[in-house]
């Protein structure tokens, strides 16, 4: 309680921009959700996308992530060195529950296709005060055809590992040929 009173207190929030590209290079619209689409998902578990009522079309979205129990445990961990594995894994998947703070996981996990995790580019980016943020940047190239709908942060390149973060969205449909550019980032203030 005396820390917020004194201002000590560090809090973390996270955003994640998605852009989908054709196999020219040419963006491609994607679906932007709203409060009403968050709610009808969380309630519902459908994905509505009604313009400018659920959301609208954007070839930019950017949305509000989750930072997990989990998450916040490792980013505690990094502070002081009791933990050393960085989170530097972006995933992608197909699933559609609501993220929650318990997740460990991404609910289905994409693993071929050219869907599958791998190291995002690192930096650090100013959101308030100089290198304030963390970023990772990772471009998914997809030789397959599906729906994507997940994207969490992991301290595991490969497979398994621990969960920082994770956020579901809109269907994000991709084709063979399709690129889809995840940036992921979360600011300490």
């Amino acid at each position: 309680m005396l820390n917020k009173f004194f201002g000590d207190s560090i809090k973390s929030k996270g955003t994640v921009s998605r852009q989908l590209f054709d196999s020219n290079g040419n963006a491609k619209p994607l679906f932007k959700e709203n409060f009403i689409w968050k709610l009808a998902k969380r309630l519902f578990d459908i994905d509505l996308q009604i313009p400018f009522v659920t959301g609208y079309w954007t070839t930019k979205a950017i949305s509000q992530n989750l930072v997990t129990t989990v998450g916040f445990g490792i980013l505690a961990g990094q502070t002081n060195g009791v933990t050393t594995a960085p989170v530097t894994a972006v995933a992608i998947g197909i699933g559609t529950t609501s993220a929650v703070a318990g997740n460990t996981t991404l609910e289905s996990e994409i693993t071929t296709n050219g869907g599958q995790r791998g190291a995002g580019t690192a930096s650090r980016v100013t959101t308030t005060v100089t290198n304030d943020t963390a970023q990772l940047v990772k471009t998914f190239s997809f030789t397959g055809s599906f729906s994507v709908t997940e994207e969490g942060l992991l301290d595991n390149n490969t497979s398994g590992g621990n969960l920082l973060a994770r956020q579901v969205f809109s269907a994000v449909t991709v084709s063979s040929g399709d690129s889809l550019q995840i940036t992921h980032r979360i600011a300490f203030s």
